[in-house]
Formats: C-alpha cells, structure tokens, sequence
C-alpha cells in the first residue's frame, strides 16, 4: 500500500460504521487477494468485463484504506448597496483516495471562480446582469441506487435484502422502470393507501428498523422472544381482521389502446402475465384474441417508416425493432434517434449521453444536450 500511494496517503488504522446498529455486511465484501495485483499488472490475462469488475474492485478497496482528501475553501461576500452576494470557490489541496477513485457524480470540474486576488478593499465594477426565475423543483424519482440510499438512511433490512425487495415490488407491478427512474403504477399507489388505513403502525418507515432492533436484542438474550411477539401479533390479528370485512375488492380498469382486435373489432387493452404486458381483447372469454404487448418509443424506423418498439430476445435481452417484423428486418441493441446523422444522412443511436451515427464508417459524434 504505502509502495502504491505514498507514506501520506495511507490511513491511520482502520476506520469502522457506528456500532449502534448491527451491520450485517461483512460477508458480502469482496476484496483483492493481494493490493499489488493492481489492474494494469493483470490486464492482459483477463477480458473485458473481467478486468472492468476487477478494476472497481481494487480501487474501491484502496480507497478505502487511504487518508480523504482535503479542500481549500474560499468564500466572498460582495456589497452593492442594499444588497449582498455571496461567491466561493474551491481546490483540493490533497486529493488523499480520490487520487484512486472517485465516484461518477463527483467527476467534476473544480471552481474557477478567481476570488484569491480580492481583499477588503477591493471594488468591483458590473460587466452585465442576468437576471434569472427559478422555481422549486419536485423530488427527483427515485433510482433502484437512491432507494437502497434511503433504505439504508432508514434502517430499512440489510445489504442482502435490497435487491429482492426492489424484484419484489417490480414483479408485483407495484412501480415500474423506465430508464433508471422508478414510478409508482395505479395498482402500487392504490395498496399502498390502503395498507396505511389499515395498518399504520406496519409500513411505518420506523417499523423494520425497530423490529430489526428487538430481533437482535433477542439474539443477545436481553429480551424473550415471545415478549417480542406478545406485544406485536394481537394487534396485528386484530387489524387483519378488520380489514377482512371492511376494505372493498381492488379493480384497476384496463388501459385501453387504439390497436384494434381482427376477429370482433374492439380496441383491445393492456393485461399483465407471468411474463409482462400483453394486448388482449375486453371481450373476453367471447373472443380470446391477444397479441404481444409492443412498446413504442416514438421513433420511426430508419427502413420503413413505421414505428420503432421495444423487443426482447429469448434470453430476455432488449433490443429495438420494427413493429412491422419479420416484414422489415430493422433492429438495434441501442435506442435510435429520430435525428439524422448530419455527415452522412444514416441513422443516430443513443450511447450515454452522445448521440452516434449507426454507421461505424462514418464515426459522426454529438453530446445531447439536456433540456432546462
């Protein structure tokens, strides 16, 4: 480590989490066997994606063992009249474990407001004035990685438990995905009400937490388990039972859509299976016609003209294609765009935050630009 880094960059013991709370994630760290198999040194004997998993790996781990980094901060207060603005500015004055790793969000660059050549005395001129309206944004969605945040934040389960509640609610269709952003559906909105009129006490965000906290007071012998369960379960069968007779049976209508069934006529509507959405007609089990569900992403195909859906291979791999398949044989592992490519007329394709002609030949290359 101190070959790798240098004597000031290694930490000074080993730091720990706060011990209040029992964290159960030990056993799921992976680590290098040895720091000095850095990745450069074993690239050649691993592919890809290996040494891309490997790569996160190491540097994550030596991160972690390294002294943060420091920053110099330098803030201005301005008078002008009435009035006070405030201007500050700040450089890493030892990059301590970001000089190994730095999260991607944090890639940015520094500050390059000049303020270090100001004093008291200084006086300043206007060169323009932009005045500008800013309005209270909402929350942003919530992510699959801004919600295990949270329930971490909350005390909400452990390390091992995140990604099956996220699959869990996913195949319930209680939210759904697009992109990265996760969106309540209908049916998640309409349990979720009811499981705060019926049991308050349960989906408070406090409960796992405090359960999880007398469940390891149970471990360490502090408390019966049947206390536990005494206090707790003759509530919760009293509230079941209300339930039973009180709450109505959920119907969430069908989405209609403007694809019309061939044997009766009828637009036919969205219906969930054991594999995802699927059209099917209302007037069922009169007419039993149903087709695959095909999403459209509002892009005509470069081929026909026709629309650009969502496909999925059998291995469950998505890909774009025409809606008119096997007719036009027009597909894409990435999402195209319906802007043409300026140099040679071809199609673009979405890769991050570039757009890309189709044509590897042509090579032309352009940043989206995010909307205000």
């Amino acid at each position: 480590m101190l070959r790798l880094t240098g004597e000031a960059y290694v930490a000074e013991g080993t730091k720990t989490k706060s011990a209040d709370k029992k964290i159960q994630d030990a056993h799921e760290a992976i680590r290098p066997t040895d720091i000095t198999r850095t990745p450069a040194a074993i690239k050649d004997s691993l592919s890809r994606d290996q040494f891309r998993l490997y790569q996160l790996i190491w540097k994550r781990f030596t991160a972690s063992r390294m002294q943060p980094a420091k920053y110099e901060t330098t803030a201005v207060k301005i008078g002008a009249g009435e009035y006070c603005f405030t201007v500050s500015t700040a450089r890493v004055a030892f990059d301590g474990f970001r000089s190994v790793y730095v999260e991607a969000e944090e890639e940015k660059e520094e500050s390059n407001v000049l303020v270090g050549h100001l004093s008291m005395d200084s006086v300043l001129t206007k060169e323009e004035f932009d005045p500008k309206q800013h309005f209270t944004q909402p929350p942003a969605h919530y992510t699959e990685a801004s919600l295990v945040k949270t329930m971490e934040e909350l005390g909400i389960g452990r390390p091992s438990t995140y990604a099956p509640t996220i699959s869990l609610i996913l195949g319930r269709r209680y939210i759904t995905k697009e992109g990265k952003n996760l969106y309540l559906t209908e049916i998640g909105e309409v349990v979720n009400n009811i499981m705060k009129q019926s049991f308050p006490s349960i989906v408070d965000v406090h409960f796992t937490a405090n359960m999880e906290g007398l469940l390891d007071m149970v471990e360490e012998g502090k408390v019966p388990w049947k206390e536990v369960i005494r206090n707790f379960y003759p509530d919760l069968e009293e509230a079941v039972e209300i339930a039973e007779k009180e709450l109505e049976e959920v119907k969430i209508e069908d989405e209609v859509t403007d694809v019309i069934c061939e044997e009766c006529g009828r637009n036919m509507v969205i219906k969930y299976g054991p594999h995802g959405k699927f059209l099917a007609c209302p007037g069922f089990p009169e007419c039993r016609n149903t087709k695959p569900y095909l999403e459209k992403i509002g892009v005509p195909c470069p081929v026909c003209g026709k629309e650009v859906v969502i496909r999925k291979t059998k291995k469950g791999r998505k890909y774009y294609g025409c809606e008119d398949n096997p007719e036009c044989e027009f597909m894409s592992w990435q999402k195209p765009s319906s802007k043409k490519c300026p140099e040679c007329g071809g199609y673009m394709v979405e890769k991050g935050n570039k757009l890309v002609c189709a044509d590897e030949k042509c090579g032309y290359v352009e940043t989206i630009k995010k909307e205000d």
